[in-house]
């Protein structure tokens, strides 16, 4: 398939006369790099890393939208990058979480191999799509529109994108405040995930201010990574289930008990689901208020003076 190599920074100004901006958009492009050939190769654990790296990567370069002319297309590079990687990771989670519920209690062995057959084959459609979808010549064209992105961006001050990150966070916090208010008390999956995304980008929105301004960041981060962790559990079972059920659909005409089995079992993850949407809901308001802390306040407006 050919490596993806980060586009070189021009040489002339070394690391340490490098802005904090030139510094993380090196390294966030670095992080893409040493991922990406390995995810192509199937390895779950690179294709975990390159999505996240194609999230970090995201969330800075918007931030230069104002200031470089090619941020826009290096953020649609990337963000093809993300998208591929997406089916194939979210097969992997599926994989290890079945893993995970029938290691204590094996299940009925026609719906054990029935199961492990559809993850399997949905897997390898995925990892073809992606290996389509980041040809050598696509890798080639993200290459480009980085390497052009980075020498854009040269030297561009942290003062000069203050404005913008600020906006972001208070965009992204508003997103969590929305979904939050959107949610409801009843267990809706769809709802769900959506706060999870709002949290997951309001997340990484704050590790930009915070590495770029030095802000302190590390409370909150850890209070939003938390709220990601219990919807991200409850997400990832939700696909499981809505996966058993596909398979059981499928298995009810060769065996009904082994149907029955898979029936069960998604039954089991829907009152883990139900379980994990009731323990966020205790910590709904809080997340709530720490969003709405985040959105800056409107300035009053100036008072006339009498001529």
């Amino acid at each position: 398939m050919g490596d993806f190599r980060p586009p070189g920074f021009p040489a002339a100004p070394s690391m340490a006369r490098r802005s904090p901006l030139d510094t993380l958009l090196a390294t966030r492009i670095a992080a893409l790099d040493t991922t990406v050939p390995a995810a192509l190769g199937g390895e779950p654990v690179a294709v975990h890393q390159a999505r996240v790296a194609s999230r970090r990567l995201r969330e800075v370069v918007p931030i230069l939208a104002p200031v470089t002319p090619s941020a826009d297309r290096a953020g649609q590079a990337v963000r093809r990058v993300t998208r591929a990687l997406g089916p194939v990771r979210e097969l992997d989670v599926t994989t290890a979480l079945y893993a995970e519920w029938t290691q204590a209690s094996p299940r009925h062995r026609l719906a054990h191999a029935a199961v492990g057959r559809a993850l399997a084959r949905g897997r390898a459609t995925a990892i073809a799509a992606l290996r389509r979808t980041l040809s050598p010549a696509q890798l080639g064209r993200l290459r480009l529109a980085l390497d052009v992105l980075a020498r854009d961006a040269e030297g561009v001050a942290v003062a000069e994108v203050a404005a913008t990150v600020r906006a972001r966070v208070a965009q992204r916090a508003r997103r969590v405040v929305r979904a939050v208010e959107r949610l409801g008390v009843l267990y809706a999956p769809e709802r769900l995930h959506a706060v999870r995304i709002a949290v997951k980008q309001l997340r990484y929105a704050l590790e930009v201010r915070g590495r770029l301004y030095r802000v302190p960041t590390a409370a909150l981060l850890r209070q939003l990574r938390a709220v990601q962790d219990t919807l991200g559990r409850a997400h990832d079972l939700h696909v499981l289930g809505e996966h058993l059920r596909r398979v059981e659909a499928r298995l009810v005409t060769r065996s009904r008990p082994a149907a029955a089995d898979l029936g069960r079992l998604a039954s089991d993850i829907e009152d883990a689901c139900r379980a994990l949407h009731a323990a966020f809901l205790a910590r709904q308001a809080e997340l709530g208020a720490l969003a709405a802390a985040l959105i800056a306040p409107a300035r009053p407006a100036r008072r006339r003076t009498a001529a």
